[in-house]
């Protein structure tokens, strides 16, 4: 069976759903964890750990999502309901699709208050309300805004209006033309924001801490937060590239598609980490992660006067730009799964599901406030919408995903669903599927769920 037409039409070009695609994976959280993990875990011996398990899971993970969205043309629960038809499996495999769909809704739910401080913050910095700021004062500037739910409320609001609005023009007039204007901006303030790091900042410092090879840092935690960063990047188990993988072309090169995803992803973070870094290491400040790097570490680090607002306005506008192409993107998976399952027009399937997130939003924000104290097992809503997300249905669903398209689609459609690429390169994608990714996210998987920490602090004990 051809390769079906997509009735809501294609990219306009490879080109422009590579900006789209790599904007999607160009994530907050991937620019300020990449970096830091690099550091802490030996430089480049992390690095070379890095993009094996880009190889190896990685691409191919890429690989499958785009073909199984462009071959079925469909949201990911009716996508993978389609296979498993086709191929006589259970209709079960297709609630990997919907689980999908709702863990990029959770995703971004939380992601939309992270955004939200960081437009606030773009202000701020344009303000010069940096000027001076020591690890008090920074600290005191974040906690004033996360524990007022009144501003932290309006910021989220005003993220996800713009995410609605930009996902209600539809696909092509609203995210691919938005991003596609968006990625090249993006580009240049990340490398503006590398030479500035470097001219204002201790470049070496900052490329000390990233490249050189230490062997001995890594150890075993280091190598798995290297497999599980290589898949967290990517978005991988959200549906996001089934679903933006439903718009490209029949005779779209899907392996090199991926592999230039995955190339302008991990250049992208480690670019605009070497410039924030430099900054850091001028100011002799410690790398941290996270909320603890973008809010509290970075204020801290610029320069005094005209330059240091100029700075700031870099920094946190990268941060807008990104966050606004993974919000899109993982919005796009829940909004496709309402127009098809549910036949409503994309205006009202953005705004519903927009106010959705929104809802569930307000109960991340409110764990820096109001319910600070309440917590279940030690976690509040936000700490626990991260690990169910990020530890739990992330690498379960992407090992899923996998073992479905590896071992329970027959090869004659996974064939199909490939495409006319080269024989030798559909045989590498399907060895890859089956064994060296199915193996790395079962690791994943037991690594996420603490099984194999749980496992080493067992050991140690008898050992020593």
């Amino acid at each position: 069976m051809p390769i079906r037409e997509s009735s809501y039409g294609v990219w306009t070009s490879n080109h422009s759903f590579i900006r789209v695609a790599a904007g999607a994976a160009m994530g907050i959280g991937n620019v300020a964890r990449l970096p830091y993990l690099t550091g802490e875990y030996g430089g480049a011996a992390f690095l070379l750990v890095y993009a094996l398990a880009l190889l190896l899971i990685g691409w191919p993970m890429v690989v499958a999502e785009l073909s199984i969205g462009r071959w079925t043309r469909q949201d990911p629960y009716s996508a993978l309901q389609a296979l498993a038809k086709e191929s006589k499996a259970r209709p079960i495999w297709g609630t990997i699709g919907a689980l999908a769909c709702l863990t990029a809704v959770l995703v971004l739910s939380y992601f939309s208050v992270v955004a939200g401080w960081s437009i606030a913050y773009a202000m701020r910095g344009a303000s010069g309300l940096f000027e001076g700021l020591d690890a008090a004062a920074a600290q005191k500037m974040f906690l004033e805004l996360a524990r007022d739910p009144e501003r932290s409320l309006a910021w989220h609001t005003i993220f996800m209006v713009t995410v609605a609005i930009f996902a209600a023009h539809g696909f092509r007039e609203g995210i691919e033309r938005t991003l596609s204007y968006l990625f090249a901006p993006a580009v240049a303030l990340a490398l503006l924001l590398l030479f500035y790091g470097w001219y204002f900042g201790d470049g070496n410092a900052a490329l000390a801490y990233l490249f050189d090879f230490d062997w001995a840092k890594l150890g075993w935690r280091g190598a798995l937060e290297a497999l599980h960063q290589a898949f967290f990047t990517l978005g991988l188990g959200a549906g996001i590239m089934m679903v933006y993988g439903s718009y490209l072309p029949a005779k779209a090169p899907i392996g090199r598609l991926a592999a230039r995803i995955i190339v302008i992803d991990a250049l992208f973070s480690l670019a605009v980490g070497t410039g924030l870094y430099a900054l850091i290491f001028a100011s002799a400040r410690d790398a941290a992660p996270g909320l603890s790097l973008l809010f509290q570490i970075l204020p801290q680090v610029m320069p005094t006067g005209i330059v240091g607002a100029f700075g700031a306005v870099f920094v946190y506008l990268v941060m807008f730009i990104i966050t606004l192409s993974a919000a899109l993107a993982l919005l796009e998976p829940g909004v496709r799964y309402m127009m098809d399952r549910h036949r409503i027009t994309r205006v009202f399937a953005s705004v519903y599901l927009s106010v959705m997130i929104w809802f569930l939003g307000v109960g991340s924000l409110l764990s820096f406030n109001v319910t600070e104290h309440l917590e279940f097992f030690g976690r509040n809503f936000f700490d626990w919408m991260q690990w169910l997300t990020g530890r739990l249905l992330l690498p379960v669903l992407g090992l899923l995903l996998c073992i479905f398209t590896g071992r329970i689609l027959p090869v004659a459609l996974l064939r199909e669903t490939w495409g006319e690429q080269p024989e030798w390169l559909f045989k590498l994608w399907r060895f890859s599927l089956r064994y060296p990714a199915r193996i790395a996210l079962i690791v994943l998987m037991f690594y996420c769920l603490g099984v194999i920490g749980f496992l080493v602090d067992l050991w140690a004990p008898a050992v020593t």
